[in-house]
């Protein structure tokens, strides 16, 4: 029996299993289910270099003492509390998190099961070898990108020194990188307040816009648009948003449109006793009206909460509300730095290479698990802030 059972080894589970076995210390077992012990850094995954992008979490599980169980979480039996594992495993548990992530959401058109795209590691080295490819054999290649959001920004703005990074200089500035959109405007879910930084980024990056159309089929080398239009292409790569990986079906209860659950206020799944759902699989008030968004951002503190609520509802102890009002976004914006906003109103406090720095930080650092660590620094970092220590360590059920 697994007293507190997380599935999910992103950054959302990895924390909730460091939360969880901190209140629990040794007189429980913490138990960490999935594929295998990495953490991708999903949100790198547009930059150079994917093959750098993951963290074997081995060592700090073993530090930590949360034991690792490999496998692929299929099925999900809330009344016996019971993970079905491909193969036919079944791993029993006390409390559950359910920490499983998303997944970009493939457009429903002929050919984009084939594209290329930056979801995990393994699709974006994929991509790399793709543009390797292409910056040898193509004297001026043709990139298009499709899905201008967040991560389609950020990766048409360092498609330019990709390509140099293979081919030569001379041929990432005679790419021509096309950036695809549904909507009209390029970043619309950014808001207003970083619209005209972002406009001037990709202009000064001679990124062409093609917003306002869908896209009705990708052929071997061709993007055909709705309104009739195509576009020859040499690598195509979609960044078209995500939804709460299949697992989260599994859960009872009451889901938004991208699939994740929609939890109280501790966590909870309401109609499933003893599941707790976080990081991107779970729809949360993050305290002041707002949903999480699908971000390392949330991802971070949800897993904390869920993670220690979890362990508390074993302990008898009572459970913390999750709060994260104090919201950020920071977009890399390639040679022209970066954008930083503060609060869902997203106001511009910081540009150019000030925000760009920020954003390393942030990228290379703040999101990174700490590399060495103590088992008491290393469940120290999970604590949730201000939550106090039960007086007793004992699993009460």
């Amino acid at each position: 029996m697994h007293d507190v059972l997380v599935v999910g080894s992103g950054f959302s589970g990895f924390w909730a299993a460091m939360a969880a076995k901190r209140l629990l210390a040794d007189g429980g077992e913490v138990t960490l289910l999935a594929r295998e012990p990495v953490l991708q850094i999903r949100p790198r995954l547009y930059e150079a270099h994917p093959e750098e992008l993951a963290v074997d979490l081995s060592p700090l599980l073993t530090t930590a003492g949360v034991r690792f169980v490999p496998g692929d979480a299929q099925t999900l039996d809330p009344d016996r509390r019971i993970v079905g594992v491909a193969g036919g495993a079944e791993l029993p548990y006390r409390r559950l998190v359910v920490a499983t992530g998303s997944q970009m959401q493939r457009p429903s058109v002929l050919g984009a099961d084939a594209a290329d795209a930056i979801d995990t590691q393994a699709e974006a080295l994929a991509f790399d070898r793709r543009l390797a490819q292409v910056a040898r054999e193509c004297a001026e290649p043709v990139v298009a990108v499709i899905g201008a959001g967040f991560t389609g920004i950020e990766l048409a703005l360092e498609l330019r020194d990709r390509l140099a990074l293979h081919g030569g200089e001379a041929v990432g500035e005679r790419a021509r990188i096309v950036l695809i959109g549904r909507s009209a405007t390029v970043g619309a879910t950014l808001g207003i307040g970083p619209h005209a930084t972002i406009r001037a980024a990709l202009e000064a990056a001679r990124v062409e816009l093609l917003l306002g159309v869908a896209v009705a089929a990708l052929d071997d080398g061709q993007v055909t648009l709705a309104d009739g239009r195509r576009l020859a292409a040499d690598a195509v790569v979609l960044t078209t948003g995500m939804r709460a990986a299949p697992f989260a079906a599994q859960v009872p209860g009451m889901r938004d449109a991208l699939g994740r659950v929609l939890v109280d206020g501790a966590l909870q799944a309401p109609e499933a006793a003893g599941v707790f759902v976080t990081g991107d699989a779970a729809a949360a008030d993050t305290g002041d009206g707002h949903l999480t968004l699908q971000s390392c951002q949330h991802a971070l503190q949800l897993g904390r909460y869920a993670g220690e609520n979890a362990a508390r509802d074993l302990l008898g102890l009572p459970l913390l509300t999750y709060r994260q009002p104090d919201y950020v976004t920071c977009l890399d914006l390639g040679r022209s730095g970066a954008v930083f906003t503060r609060g869902w109103e997203r106001v511009v406090t910081e540009t150019g290479a000030a925000a760009k720095a920020r954003k390393r930080r942030i990228n290379t650092e703040v999101i990174y698990p700490p590399r060495a660590a103590s088992r008491a620094e290393l469940l120290e970092r999970a604590r949730v802030a201000g939550s106090a220590e039960p007086s007793e360590a004992c699993v009460a059920q």
